[in-house]
């Protein structure tokens, strides 16, 4: 993790996914992000000859810097505060709907699944076995579903043990989706929530980058199936317990952690508060985001400026595309 100067996992997916996209000659590639994501996009996308363009909502502004200077080819689209980061999915979308343009697939980009499953082969590495526990905080669930597919790989490979590893998940509450539909033993989530009441609710959230409000939970493979084969379980993380739980890992780790990470951490102390995992069991706990404050010692810190700005949904593409290039 010292070598992700993105300060996110998100970094993991990105280089896989641009290798996939130039390996298949798609020389244009459109994403939609909370912040993070984006980040580690760009980041890997400097200096190459990708085209990439990345449509970030209001909240998600502040977060997108990289450690060097922006080059040319990283085309950033923000929207109005009013958007939360479904509404950037869905203007993403649009934008790939056009001649030359290619998402970059969310959950069904098997490089994105396969570049954050590293987290899961590099743990079992280390322990010399497959973790019995894997604990995560989740918007979209995909980094879930990345672990669950390597640990199945390194079941069948056998060298690491034959148990798959127990998934945690943990959404931070209110505008927790998947949280609901598992504690409900719901396959499907519940389309008719209204959208007014769900933007309010991640408006109240200690980090709305863990929304979404279409996560892959009911997909065949998706985040529900997961959690059925491991046997897993899904918490809901108050914004306070959030908080303590960060002042609680930094202290003892002695290096800053994002907001995401934290309520990963907090899933944990309940696990053991609730008697679900034991002293002597194998715990792969992901640190999704931390070391800013670390990096800026050593690195500038570059914010990427938008070259547009988005004020409506009902935006034409082409209009988009006439600004940019």
């Amino acid at each position: 993790g010292a070598n992700i100067l993105t300060c996110s996992f998100k970094e993991l997916e990105a280089y896989p996914t641009i290798q996939r996209m130039q390996e298949l000659g798609h020389r244009k590639l459109v994403l939609a992000s909370a912040g993070n994501t984006a980040r580690a996009f760009a980041h890997a996308a400097v200096g190459s000859d990708i085209e990439i363009y990345i449509v970030v909502p209001g909240s998600g502004i502040d977060r997108m810097w990289i450690p060097e200077k922006p080059t040319g080819n990283i085309h950033f689209i923000s929207m109005a505060k009013t958007f939360d980061y479904t509404d950037a999915i869905r203007l993403a979308e649009r934008i790939a709907g056009q001649p030359g343009i290619t998402s970059e697939g969310g959950a069904r980009n098997v490089a994105r699944r396969d570049g954050m499953g590293t987290v899961m082969l590099d743990g079992a590495v280390t322990m010399g076995r497959i973790p019995d526990h894997y604990f995560q905080a989740i918007g979209s669930g995909t980094g879930g579903i990345a672990a669950w597919e390597a640990s199945m790989r390194l079941q069948a490979d056998g060298r690491f043990g034959k148990q798959l590893s127990s998934l945690h998940l943990a959404q931070n509450l209110p505008f927790a989706p998947i949280f609901d539909a598992w504690q409900h033993d719901c396959r499907e989530i519940d389309e008719e929530v209204d959208v007014h009441n769900a933007k309010q609710q991640i408006n109240q959230m200690y980090t709305d980058i863990l929304s979404n409000r279409k996560p892959p939970y009911s997909v065949p493979g998706g985040v529900y199936d997961a959690l059925m084969s491991s046997s897993g379980h899904v918490y809901g993380i108050d914004n306070s317990r959030a908080r303590s739980c960060k002042n609680l890992f930094e202290e003892a780790e002695d290096i800053d952690i994002m907001a995401p990470a934290a309520v990963g951490v907090a899933a944990l102390v309940e696990a053991v508060e609730l008697g679900r995992v034991k002293a002597d069991d194998h715990i792969l706990l992901n640190i999704t985001g931390g070391g800013v404050e670390r990096l800026k010692e050593d690195f500038d810190l570059c914010k990427i400026q938008p070259e547009l700005h988005i004020d409506s949904l009902d935006v034409e593409i082409k209009e988009i595309l006439e600004i940019l290039p």
